[in-house]
C-alpha cells in the first residue's frame, strides 16, 4: 500500500511539473521575441527547476503534431466544403440560365431524355388503364407520382377541382405525356418521365 501511494505521489509530481513547464512555454511563445530581455543567469541550486523527462517531451511533441494535423484536416474539410458549395451554386445558376434561355420550358429537354417504349406504353398506359394518384411525393420541390414502374413529375400545377382519389390515366399526345382525370376530361396536366 505504501509503495502504491509513493508511486502515485511520484506520478503526480511528474505530471504537475510537466503541466507547469508547458504553461510556462505557452506563456513564453505568446510574447514576441523582440521584447524578451536577457536576464542574469543567477540560479541557486535549491531553486533549479527539474528537467523535463525525455518521454514527456516526446509525448508533448506528438500531441502538438496531432493537434496541428487535426487543425490542417479541419481547414482542408472546410475548404473542400466551400468548393463543393460553390460548384453546387454554379450548377444551379447554370440550370436557371438554361431554363430562362428555353423560355422556362423544361418539357422539351426532359421529354427527350426519358420515353416509355411503345409496347410498354400500350400495355400499361392510355385511356383504358386507370389509377389513382393518392398522395404524390415531392422531390426537389416538384411533385411526383409512380405508376407501372415509372415516375412521373408534374410540370403543370394540380388543377382546382381535381382530387387525388379521382381515377386518372396517362396519355401520349404530340410527343408529350399528359395526366387526365376521368371526371374532368377537358383539363390535362403535363408530366415528364423521370428516373
Amino acid at each position: 500500500m505504501k509503495i502504491l501511494s509513493a508511486a502515485f505521489a511520484g506520478c503526480l509530481f511528474l505530471v504537475s511539473t510537466a503541466v507547469f513547464i508547458n504553461a510556462q512555454e505557452d506563456k513564453n511563445e505568446g510574447k514576441p521575441a523582440a521584447q524578451e530581455e536577457p536576464k542574469p543567469a543567477v540560479v541557486k541550486p535549491e531553486e533549479a527547476k527539474p528537467e523535463k523527462p525525455a518521454k514527456e517531451d516526446r509525448r508533448a511533441q506528438e500531441q502538438s503534431k496531432d493537434e496541428k494535423q487535426t487543425q490542417n484536416n479541419d481547414r482542408k474539410q472546410e475548404t473542400e466544403a466551400n468548393r463543393n458549395q460553390q460548384r453546387n451554386d454554379q450548377k444551379a445558376e447554370e440550370n436557371r440560365a438554361a431554363g430562362n434561355k428555353n423560355g422556362g420550358n423544361e418539357r422539351a429537354s426532359k421529354q427527350s431524355a426519358q420515353r416509355i417504349p411503345d409496347d410498354k406504353f400500350r400495355a400499361y398506359f392510355g385511356r383504358e388503364h386507370h389509377f389513382r394518384v393518392s398522395q404524390p411525393v415531392v422531390v426537389e420541390g416538384r411533385p411526383r407520382v409512380q405508376y407501372s414502374g415509372y415516375w412521373f413529375a408534374f410540370v403543370d400545377p394540380w388543377p382546382v377541382g381535381w382530387s387525388y382519389s379521382d381515377d386518372c390515366y396517362i396519355d401520349y399526345i404530340d410527343g408529350e405525356y399528359f395526366l387526365f382525370d376521368l371526371l374532368h376530361p377537358a383539363t390535362r396536366i403535363a408530366v415528364v418521365v423521370v428516373l
